[in-house]
């Protein structure tokens, strides 16, 4: 008679449990949603708060609040971009193709980078194949107007030890693109045309 009444109970206490257990999932499962509809209410609330910026100088700091807005593009911002990338393409110790398009390839696209290693390469095993050279930039003057941006700047070369002084006069061609760590203006060189000498 016992054993007959604990198979009766047997099918309905494995009920009992499953029940139990969905339960508790549901709690589980409705206290994540929660969860996650309040982390996502404070991710509104904090990307709307204004940001506090620090300046750090000579020791002394300065909080600010700021805010969020897209900064234009001006002719202060140009020119730094193209000094930069003069600095980076047109000074060397030695003339590596690979190391210098490697530095340049944040402010270039794609297809420039790839045209300026071909340059880079024939200048290299053509114009001065077996010759030990370096090069640094002198007096550089960026000009930007509505139609054209234009580098001046004394290109000094240094062949063999012997110093060579070349006018050069870049005209660059700049687009937009995206903007990222290496490239925070977001601007980009599709192309230059050089000038040298006078």
């Amino acid at each position: 008679m016992q054993s007959k009444v604990n198979e009766e109970n047997k099918p309905m206490d494995q009920w009992s449990a499953l029940n139990r257990i969905l339960f508790i999932y549901k709690a589980a499962g409705a206290s994540l949603a929660a969860l996650c509809l309040m982390l996502g209410i404070l991710a509104i609330v904090l990307a709307g708060r204004k940001p506090i910026v620090a300046v750090v100088s000579e020791g002394d700091s300065l909080y600010l609040f700021g805010h969020r807005a897209d900064v234009p593009l001006n002719e202060a911002n140009i020119k730094r971009f193209v000094e930069r990338y003069v600095k980076l393409a047109y000074e060397w110790e030695v003339l590596n193709p690979e190391k210098i398009t490697q530095d340049i390839s944040p402010l270039v696209t794609d297809d420039f980078r790839v045209n300026k290693l071909a340059f880079l390469k024939n200048r290299k095993e053509k114009d001065f194949a077996g010759k030990t050279i370096a090069q640094d930039v002198s007096g550089l003057k960026v000009q930007v107007t509505k139609e054209s941006t234009i580098a001046v700047f004394d290109v000094v070369l240094r062949v063999e030890g012997i110093p060579l002084i070349v006018p050069t006069q870049v005209s660059f061609q700049l687009t937009r693109g995206n903007q990222t760590q290496w490239n925070p203006v977001g601007l980009y060189i599709n192309g230059e045309t050089l000038h040298e000498g006078k």
